[in-house]
């Protein structure tokens, strides 16, 4: 005859696994001399794992430091087929407003993504290095601070290198303004009369 408490008895195994099979740990360790990233975790006071593959999405990769937590999933429901599918450390984790979006360091420094359109970079120091060009396209560029450049700088308005202003066609209406005075309008005294201005 067949009762609840024999279904019961066949049913634990599979329950049992699929209990198992999702579980929570603690990131003791992390090796990356490999094609895809492993960690060590702690899942319980008296169970630690080794060899855990962590699973990324493609084109973003992090180092999580130590006692991030970790999803781990049982892959068919084999504990001894553990993979990592999320990590987090929540210590360190920042906080915006709904719909924002960080790339972000334990340390503080990260890119934010808000909801108004805007892209905020938080660092200590920035370096952007491109190969071949760098190209900014906006209506308005606001420095704030000093600007040290180490080569000549090209505008509409002129050349600018190490012996000063070589001569370029002048874009009508544009001029540069330097410590309050005017590229175009400005003026050296020859006798009592003025000079021309500027030629482009």
């Amino acid at each position: 005859m067949v009762t609840e408490r024999y279904i019961q008895k066949l049913l634990a195994p599979i329950r049992r696994k699929i209990m198992g099979s999702i579980g929570r740990a603690l990131v003791t360790g992390v090796i990356e001399d490999l094609q895809r990233q492993n960690i060590q975790v702690q899942i319980h006071a008296d169970e630690s794992a080794d060899n855990i593959e962590r699973f990324q999405n493609y084109g973003m990769s992090s180092n999580p430091p130590k006692n991030s937590e970790a999803v781990l999933v049982a892959l068919g429901g084999d504990l001894a087929n553990l993979v990592a599918v999320a990590v987090e450390d929540k210590n360190c984790r920042p906080t915006g407003e709904s719909g924002d979006v960080f790339l972000y360091h334990q340390d503080g420094h990260n890119i934010r993504l808000t909801k108004d359109g805007k892209l905020i970079i938080t660092a200590t120091e920035v370096i952007y290095n491109a190969a071949d060009s760098f190209t900014i396209i906006s209506p308005e560029t606001l420095i704030q601070g000093p600007l040290h450049v180490t080569g000549g700088i090209s505008t509409d308005l002129g050349i600018f290198a190490s012996g000063g202003i070589t001569s370029a066609s002048v874009v009508s209406g544009s001029d540069l303004t330097a410590g309050g005075f005017s590229y175009l309008g400005h003026y050296h005294k020859a006798g009592s009369t003025n000079t021309t201005p500027p030629i482009g």
